[in-house]
């Protein structure tokens, strides 16, 4: 239902990316067979710019504003907010760009199944949960790396709804347990699942 030109930007391959987290919502998935219609959203820190094409069966994401489509304001906190606009398929956008977060072992069982066997990525990531005092072991290698944090933190780390790894510990969102190298390493991981999981 999601599709994306041939040469994607990241902003399209994030959104991209939540929209499909979207589409596995009964509702939101239902919102985009009832949308038709192109809605353009520009950033408002930079010059990034993506148009969303609704067609009644899916959304087609691609770069820049379309010709003729007045762009609405895009926000990244939290990621993606869209500002207000009486323009339905707007307002079906920003619907479909703040999925409900999945469960944090469900966050991190794909974030393990996108990267697993990557090289460099550790054969054992245990995720520690906080506030329910409970841990995901996934994986038997001897390599370990360990991420901690509270359940919504989590979430939203591994599902790729936050910018940065390195900036979601620097912030304290969640922790790390590892080598520098290793920390690298889940940057990178991060990044695979928010520009394509």
């Amino acid at each position: 239902m999601i599709a994306t030109e041939a040469d994607p930007t990241p902003l399209v391959l994030s959104l991209a990316r939540t929209l499909r987290a979207s589409v596995r919502v009964p509702e939101l998935r239902d919102l985009v067979a009832q949308t038709n219609g192109e809605v353009a959203l520009k950033s408002v820190t930079d010059a990034q710019a993506a148009t969303l094409t609704f067609d009644g069966t899916g959304v087609h994401v691609r770069h820049g504003v379309a010709f003729g489509v007045e762009p609405v304001e895009l926000h990244f906190d939290p990621e993606y907010t869209v500002g207000e606009t009486a323009d339905p398929v707007g307002q079906a956008a920003a619907k479909l760009l703040t999925p409900p977060l999945p469960e944090w072992r469900e966050a991190a069982a794909n974030f393990w199944a996108v990267n697993r066997g990557t090289p460099g990525f550790p054969g054992r990531l245990v995720v520690v949960c906080w506030d329910e005092e409970a841990q995901e072991v996934l994986g038997d290698g001897d390599d370990s790396y360990e991420i901690h944090g509270y359940g919504p933190a989590l979430a939203a780390v591994l599902s790729g709804q936050v910018d940065s790894f390195l900036i979601a510990v620097a912030l304290g969102l969640v922790s790390g347990v590892g080598s520098a190298a290793q920390s690298s390493v889940m940057c990178g991981a991060h990044w695979k699942v928010r520009f394509g999981g």
